[in-house]
């Protein structure tokens, strides 16, 4: 009986997929995948396929259609261009509130205070290689420069132990908590912890490039950046995602740090808000040229609590930029948050193909080919820079 549910769920589930691969329309295709996944989170197929196992006759019928017809991914479905929408029901995250002047106010070894009242602890400060990044053309793909500042943020979350927030715990959310330090500063990963505390932690240093972002994209409204270890700072807060659709918990003391840091970052580096940014909305498969290799912060990022718009309604960049793929695999394990980003993302592809009169195959072969020679660059660049060290 168990065998049999298995094979409806995924059956049910391919059919969901099927249907959505067919709907042009970004914001009807969101409304039928919310209809889906039911008002509740839990999947509507898991509901229904009970009663539509009591068919047997029909459940094997439809195994045979459905193993015969091939799946693609949402974003391969053909497109022509007079079907491109209008998103009008679909803004993006609005204007940011203006990023207040922050400056340092003291500096010793151990620790930097600013204006804002942020206090970042500098004990675990540890130098890596130098920043240097190549900036490309949003629309051309072509190299525009290399730059050496930062020029977004990146949220994490740290998926760590965790020992219960309470204050029968202190001694081992201590110790929890430094061990965590120990093992960043180690890998030489985020440019800063803040822990459950609140206390905001220097890791590796801004000037230079942090192991965070692995394999990623992004880009504001003129330039894409691809890998973003060099470009982006790595902020990370000692929690655990959780699933896709509580997001992750942190403590008001996160939220309170993780907004002066953020404010003291845009007004030192000048970072845009639209280049503030979750490790979900970036992380890539390059080999598959898949979007949602990592699915930290997929939802419940508190935005508006940093002084930011909500940029989980911006496009995904993988997707609007180079017409990466996805599947409904990574609408099980996130939140409903991420999706507009998706849905403006492949529509944005779509719209920059019919503007350009290519078809869509054809203008998603050559960006997929460009992405993988600036892969190349960089990977070159890296190597470049580890034999001169």
């Amino acid at each position: 009986m168990r065998v049999g549910t298995t094979v409806g769920q995924i059956l049910v589930r391919r059919g969901v997929e099927f249907r959505a691969e067919r709907i042009h329309d970004p914001v009807e295709k969101l409304r039928y995948l919310r209809r889906s996944m039911g008002a509740s989170g839990r999947p509507t197929w898991q509901r229904r396929e009970r009663n539509w196992t009591r068919g047997p006759g029909l459940k094997w019928v439809l195994l045979a259609v459905l193993l015969m017809v091939p799946i693609p991914t949402v974003s391969d479905v053909p497109w022509f261009p007079n079907q491109v929408p209008l998103l009008t029901s679909l803004p993006g995250p609005g204007p940011a509130p203006p990023v207040p002047h922050v400056w340092l106010v003291e500096r010793n070894k151990d620790y930097d205070l600013y204006s804002n009242g942020l206090r970042v602890d500098k004990r675990f400060t540890v130098a890596n290689e130098k920043r240097s990044y190549p900036v490309y053309d949003r629309k051309t793909l072509k190299l525009v420069e290399w730059r050496k500042g930062p020029v977004g943020i990146l949220y994490h979350t740290t998926e760590s132990h965790q020992a219960p927030f309470d204050a029968n715990h202190n001694r081992r959310l201590r110790l929890v908590g430094k061990w965590l330090l120990q093992y960043v500063q180690q890998i030489r990963s985020y440019h800063f912890v803040i822990d459950r505390f609140g206390e905001v932690h220097s890791v590796v240093r801004e000037s230079d490039s942090g192991n965070h972002a692995g394999y990623s994209i992004w880009a504001d409204s003129r330039f894409v950046y691809v890998n973003l270890n060099p470009s982006f700072l790595g902020v990370a807060f000692e929690t655990e995602s959780g699933n896709g659709k509580s997001g992750a918990q942190i403590t008001p003391a996160q939220v309170h740090a993780g907004r002066v840091l953020t404010e003291m970052l845009r007004s030192k580096y000048h970072i845009p808000a639209r280049t503030c940014v979750t490790h979900a909305q970036v992380s890539v498969f390059p080999l598959s040229m898949k979007f949602g290799n990592h699915v930290d912060w997929t939802a419940k990022l508190p935005f508006g609590e940093f002084g930011l718009p909500n940029n989980y309604d911006l496009p995904v960049a993988a997707l609007g930029v180079f017409g990466f793929r996805y599947n409904l695999k990574l609408l099980k394990s996130t939140g409903s948050e991420l999706w507009k980003g998706v849905a403006l993302g492949e529509d944005e592809f779509r719209r920059a193909a019919a503007g350009d009169g290519v078809p869509l195959a054809l203008y998603k072969k050559t960006r997929k080919q460009r992405y993988r020679e600036i892969l190349e660059v960089i990977e070159e660049a890296i190597a470049s820079q580890e034999n001169q060290s």
